[in-house]
């Protein structure tokens, strides 16, 4: 039977001039409603805290805001009104997981942000995919490139909603989707995974996943960030070396995408439960050996893919607590041995005498704790 899931596809419009003009404009309305809510909030909040009487940060009032700001800029009524009303939805979302979460304060947006966007809800038919072309409401057709595959899941599905950004000098569609999928077939087997620095990963059987090679790639962008920085800015030469900077930026993202989605296939397709640490990966950030690393291999990107490919296609993915000890525990006694640092890649059980891989003995650990998690949840 097939599971039903919301899935994004990622299209490459090609807009002519006109059309990027109306592009960047509602990009633009969208980053003027977020900056302003955000103020008008900011301000609303102190004054009724000031008064004893918290305002919260519901749909109701930012909508409020909205209908305010558009009576007093004309230029906001000639935008499309959906992607309007989503920037309040996207800052309610925002303040939500701060209060409740934890997470970072809403941030004011740069116009300088190489990365901008808006998104548009189905309507009705404000949205139509031909085989060539996309039309967005109020803002007229676009042609657009993407594989056979992804076009005959958008005549087949059900649209939501379609988010136009900018990234690296191009322009997106990320369709928003929900579709069928045919559940694997169950294999019998499972894996640990124990994600590293050195090595991408390490599989409870042995098998190490190297990082990938991006030396070439990191040494271009730095070099033309360098580059940048000494250019006057959107000047022709700094235009110019722009574009050489987002076509080695497109290069390091499409070679780890890729690379991650291989992997993450091979994963799902072989094995039916799979378990890894729940790193605290933002926490590794702070450490500044570690940060540089970090951001090159992007190991959330993998986490990710892992989490909804499992899902979509009915297997498990179990992350244990990140404060189990699962480098520092033998696998087949149970001694744990603290005396273990990051140096130490292989080590011998004082207790059984086994020798291990630090790094298997870690994903083997790994796996057998995710077990015994999947056993508590069946009884």
């Amino acid at each position: 039977m097939g599971k039903v899931v919301n899935m994004g596809l990622k299209l490459v419009i090609l807009p002519d001039e006109a059309m990027g003009h109306v592009l960047e404009q509602n990009m633009g309305n969208a980053r003027f409603l977020w900056n302003n809510m955000l103020a008008m909030y900011i301000n609303l909040y102190m004054l009724f805290s000031f008064n004893g009487c918290p305002l919260c940060p519901n749909i109701r009032n930012f909508n409020a805001m909205l209908k305010m700001l558009k009576q007093e800029n004309a230029f906001l009524r000639e935008g499309e009104s959906t992607s309007q009303q989503q920037v309040f939805r996207d800052l309610v979302n925002a303040f939500n997981k701060f209060f409740k979460e934890g997470s970072g304060y809403p941030k004011f947006k740069s116009k300088k942000d190489l990365r901008q966007s808006f998104r548009i809800q189905k309507n009705g038919n404000n949205i139509r995919i031909t085989n060539r072309r996309i039309r967005l409401a109020k803002l007229g057709y676009v042609h657009y490139r993407t594989s056979s595959k992804y076009k005959k899941l958008l005549k087949n599905s059900k649209i939501n909603n379609v988010t136009v950004k900018r990234e690296n000098g191009k322009y997106y569609a990320i369709v928003n989707i929900t579709t069928t999928l045919e559940e694997l077939e169950k294999t019998g087997e499972d894996i640990g995974i124990d994600l590293g620095l050195k090595n991408l990963a390490t599989l409870s059987n042995g098998q190490e996943i190297v990082n990938l090679d991006l030396k070439k790639e990191d040494a271009m962008i730095r070099k033309y960030q360098k580059k940048l920085s000494r250019q006057k800015y959107m000047s022709k030469n700094y235009q110019k070396t722009l574009r050489k900077y987002h076509k080695w930026q497109d290069k390091k993202n499409n070679k780890i995408q890729n690379a991650y989605h291989q992997l993450s296939k091979y994963l799902v397709e072989k094995y039916d439960i799979i378990a890894m640490e729940n790193l605290n990966i933002k926490g590794m950030f702070q450490n500044q050996r570690w940060a540089p690393k970090l951001q090159r291999i992007s190991l959330y990107k993998l986490v990710n893919m892992l989490k909804y490919k499992s899902e979509w296609y009915g297997k498990t993915f179990i992350q244990i607590d990140r404060f189990y000890p699962s480098t520092k525990t033998c696998n087949i006694c149970g001694y744990r041995n603290d005396n273990i640092t990051l140096d130490i890649r292989q080590w011998t059980c004082p207790s059984c005498g086994t020798h291990h891989h630090r790094d298997t003995n870690a994903a083997i650990n790994i796996l057998n704790e995710a077990i015994k998690i999947k056993y508590k949840q069946t009884i």
